[in-house]
């Protein structure tokens, strides 16, 4: 256990300016689980983000499928990075709440996770994400509360 968490501290901290450097095979698995996530303004006062997601086989749940933890990883990743474009801080997740509509083939990737960030109020944000089949059909869904990460 030591071990783990020694390589889990070790891994970087922007993945986007380490993408050359040799990664171990966690360091792979983690982040798969924390795409980079490209944001753009919305227009109201919130935040759109996006993110490419490919399901490694370590993140099998039931033989074939993407664990469904897994799935919530990737969605609180990419609604907390789209919700600290938002307040412009580091944010921590108040409230994630999913739903699973279809399970997530574990070799159907690359998917698609589209968030919504709403205009802050209150030192809050809310955020709707979603894990986008081929279909553009949403495969999990979350609705989730950020607040500014308290100093």
């Amino acid at each position: 256990m030591a071990d783990t968490v020694a390589a889990m501290s070790a891994l970087p901290r922007d993945t986007e300016s380490n993408k050359d450097e040799p990664v171990t095979p966690l360091e792979r698995v983690l982040m798969a689980l924390h795409p980079a996530v490209e944001t753009h303004p919305s227009g109201d006062g919130g935040v759109r983000g996006v993110a490419e997601f490919t399901p490694e086989p370590e993140h099998r749940g039931n033989p074939g499928w993407l664990h469904g933890g897994m799935a919530a990883t990737v969605l609180d990743h990419v609604a907390a990075r789209t919700a600290a474009a938002v307040l412009d801080s580091r944010v921590v997740t108040a409230k994630l709440e999913l739903r699973y509509r279809q399970p997530v083939e574990l070799t159907g990737g690359p998917y698609r996770v589209e968030a919504e960030a709403s205009p802050p109020r209150r030192g809050t944000v809310r955020v709707a994400v979603a894990l986008v089949g081929s279909a553009n059909k949403p495969l999990v869904q979350a609705k989730a509360l950020f607040t500014r990460r308290p100093r």
